[in-house]
């Protein structure tokens, strides 16, 4: 839950960045500074790193894919049987997303050590949490 609300926040930023402050950055500068921070904080390689991105990119528009594929077909159950239908199917995005991460994370495995992958999660939360700080300070926040 607190992934989906963060990439809410990244996916509204730059809509309300256009509206109120040119200083805040766009997808693309935000992607941009992700990936500089990440390959830093992995510390990869120049060739980790473009192994790394290459297959972590293909993984992110396929994991995009399943999710967007899943909301496409959500709506309000109105029965008992859809109700169960709506949590199959749920469960089987689920697996379908474990199944892949487990597939990169092979495929990655084999150019890039274990010791560095593990911390990616971590990696991920604290540029969120930088970006939102961040964020919140140009906007006269604390």
């Amino acid at each position: 839950m607190k992934h989906l609300i963060a990439l809410l926040l990244l996916a509204v930023i730059p809509g309300f960045a256009s509206a109120q402050d040119e200083s805040i950055p766009d997808n693309d500068q935000i992607r941009a500074r992700r990936g500089a921070y990440i390959t830093e904080r992995l510390q990869l390689t120049s060739q980790e790193a473009a192994h790394f991105w290459t297959l972590f990119n293909e993984f992110e528009e396929q994991k995009k894919a399943i999710n967007t594929n899943f909301r496409k077909s959500v709506s309000r159950p109105a029965s008992e049987a859809e109700a169960e239908e709506l949590i199959q199917r749920s469960l089987q995005k689920e697996q379908d997303l474990l199944d892949l991460k487990k597939e990169y994370f092979r495929r990655l495995q084999e150019k890039v050590p274990a010791r560095k992958l593990v911390m990616i999660p971590q990696a991920e939360r604290e540029f969120r949490r930088d970006l939102l700080r961040q964020l919140r300070r140009r906007q006269g926040g604390n």
